[in-house]
């Protein structure tokens, strides 16, 4: 995060007026990171087997298990059973004429009854040229992990410090609260859906940016059902990418599948994921107090990382087909968003202090992050101002928006379609923990910020209804 060093109920964000307690993600360590880290190897656990991390992880599993089909049979025809029941009483000829003549009367009946559904009424199911896709009530009712009639809030909800936001197509809220649980939003009350074990201080009780970080819901959640999270392990030193089934608002089947180094100190751990336009997971991981290897695309720091959704590797990877580093040269990536095009943003915490940087200020957007492309940190911070090197090196990107010397602290981001309330339709929205929502305007040679509601600490999405929701410490609120 930009701020290493909270401030304590009233006191002050590098400058900023108060803000809630425990609004930021408490002094510093000094241990000095390797200077390469390699990405973790995909890891799987089996239901009812112990989790890949011992107690890492507590997913809530159902004692009763899924319900299975009935053995199948081989099918006979109406004609063909009524002749088996009298078959004792007929010679092999009479069965034969009396099977051609209830053919023939099934053919008559068949055709009869199929006219009245060449134009249905409202009231019956759709023809399919109406509707190629099954309605989600008609899914929920063949799936038997799927659950009906589900809306979103209709209005603010408590949650407690809710990192992160994410929609299922069913219109059901899931988010993460930053202690270790997931929960959803489903039959109009909160649920537990899965915990993991995690922490949220380091180990003498001080300040620290770990916890439960990251959401994202699969982009195929009809057909696999799988909900993934960010979390830090309670070892301190991995941090990981974890996949559940869900099954009726239940997570089963938890299975890691990345694991990534955490950092031996408070800061810079990244955790954001989102699903590209591409179906590949996106994750977001801080340079964790080595600034030098954000510009080292052997190292996962400092990166935004794209996996496959089982958690290996594409072999388009711009770095190699082993390589999970998609863009590098960042700080702390702490929001990441795709629009429904495919543009990702991605928010950055600016410098305070570290690497000889100035000590507050220049948080960053990047509009548009590319394929294999650099950015400045740490040889240049904020609108390109030289810091590890005399001058920002050629082909690397500045950012779409700096806040320079003012500190804003950006955390989730969203795009708003045109169907979002005004102001925000149209729009790139973030929060930020020192000024609420910013109102995102692309523009040359920098973007635009607006202000709008405070509320807008944490992260922000937007709902199937079309509302805009956002998390603070204690509520999620819900904007129309």
């Amino acid at each position: 995060m930009a701020t290493e060093t909270p401030p304590n109920k009233g006191e002050r964000v590098k400058g900023s007026p108060p803000i809630v307690e425990n609004a930021q993600l408490p002094p510093m360590a000094t241990q000095t990171l390797p200077s390469k880290l390699m990405h973790g190897a995909v890891r799987h656990m089996t239901v009812g087997a112990a989790p890949a991390h011992g107690s890492n992880l507590m997913a809530l599993v159902p004692q009763d298990h899924m319900p299975k089909p009935r053995a199948g049979r081989k099918q006979t025809s109406p004609a063909q059973e009524f002749v088996g029941w009298v078959r004792p009483s007929l010679t092999m000829a009479t069965q034969r004429s009396f099977i051609a003549w209830m053919a023939g009367i099934l053919i008559l009946l068949s055709a009869c009854s199929s006219l009245p559904t060449t134009s249905p009424s409202p009231s019956t199911s759709p023809s399919p040229s109406a509707s190629p896709s099954p309605s989600p009530t008609v899914r929920a009712s063949s799936d038997p992990c799927a659950v009906q009639g589900q809306t979103p809030p209709s209005g603010n909800i408590a949650a407690t410090f809710a990192t992160t936001l994410a929609f299922t197509p069913d219109g059901r809220l899931f988010w993460t609260e930053r202690s270790g649980t997931v929960k959803v939003w489903q039959d109009g009350a909160a649920r537990t859906f899965a915990t993991v074990k995690t922490v949220t201080t380091e180990q003498d009780g001080s300040y620290s940016e770990r916890g439960l970080l990251g959401l994202a819901i699969s982009p195929t959640f009809n057909k696999d059902r799988f909900v993934y999270a960010f979390y830090s392990d309670v070892n301190d030193t991995e941090q990981h990418v974890i996949r559940w089934r869900e099954c009726r608002g239940t997570g089963m089947d938890p299975t890691i599948l990345v694991t990534l180094p955490s950092g031996s100190d408070c800061c810079h751990k990244g955790g954001r994921l989102a699903f590209g336009a591409d179906g590949m997971l996106y994750v977001t991981l801080g340079d964790e107090h080595s600034a030098p290897a954000a510009q080292d695309t052997g190292d996962v720091r400092g990166k935004i990382l794209r996996y496959r959704p089982d958690g290996s590797v594409p072999s388009d990877n711009p770095f190699g087909a082993t390589n999970p580093v998609w863009a590098y040269g960042f700080r702390n990536p702490f929001g990441i968003a795709v629009s429904s095009s495919g543009q990702m943003a991605v928010t950055s915490n600016g410098p305070s202090g570290d690497a000889d940087s100035p000590s507050t200020g220049y948080d960053t957007l990047v509009l548009d992050v590319a394929r294999g492309q650099g950015y400045q940190w740490p040889d240049c911070y904020g609108y390109s101002h030289p810091l590890a090197t005399a001058s920002c090196p050629a082909g690397q990107s500045p950012p779409d928006y700096s806040t320079e010397s003012s500190t804003l602290v950006p955390t989730g981001a969203a795009f708003i379609d045109s169907s979002g309330p005004s102001p925000f339709a149209g729009h790139l929205v973030l929060c930020s923990l020192n000024g609420g929502m910013r109102i995102v305007t692309p523009g040359s040679p920098h973007a635009s910020l607006q202000p709008g509601p405070s509320g807008c600490l944490l992260d922000v999405k937007e709902g199937p209804d079309h509302a805009v929701y956002f998390s603070d410490t204690g509520t999620i609120y819900r904007v129309s």
